[in-house]
């Protein structure tokens, strides 16, 4: 349990920063006129924004207890089709503006907008395998995480 302790307050801490340099970035993107720095400020803005939500997440899951009622496995189990199937049809869309992204780069004359439509490019290659491998690691998790006294039952937070 220390050692979970000490995880959560190094992820607090994280998130403490995630949040200060978000109002940072804020401030810079809505204090800019040139188009393509406000563009790299609402990226730098929008990943902050995804890594703080990530790991208040993160402690989120790491201080549930699931609990061992069918209905809660059935949620659990119904989640994670829905992850799958949602993740399918992501990377199908995924796929199209891959595609698009080509044919804009191969259009576009600035090298500035080349660069960032490449960059934008990489960015979706990325998602498209980490977000399959994570998936697959969700899936590979029992429904019940942590067992209990009987090997099947667990405590509840809140018990009914």
């Amino acid at each position: 349990m220390v050692r979970d302790a000490k995880l959560v307050e190094i992820l607090r801490e994280q998130i403490e920063v995630e949040r200060e340099t978000l109002i940072e970035l804020e401030k810079a993107e809505d204090s800019t006129q040139e188009a393509a720095v406000r563009l790299v400020f609402m990226e730098m803005r929008l990943d902050t924004m995804k890594h703080k939500k990530f790991l208040e997440g993160l402690i989120e899951m790491m201080n549930e207890t699931p609990c061992d009622r069918w209905s809660a496995k059935v949620q659990r189990y119904v989640d994670r089709v829905k992850l799958s199937r949602q993740l399918e049809s992501f990377i199908s869309q995924e796929a199209k503006m891959l595609g698009l992204l080509e044919q804009a780069i191969e259009e576009m004359d600035d090298s500035l907008g080349i660069l960032l439509l490449q960059h934008l490019k990489e960015d979706e290659e990325r998602h498209h395998f980490g977000l399959q491998e994570i998936n697959r690691l969700v899936q590979k998790q029992p429904l019940q995480s942590v067992k209990g006294t009987t090997g099947a039952d667990i405590v509840c937070d809140n018990p009914d």
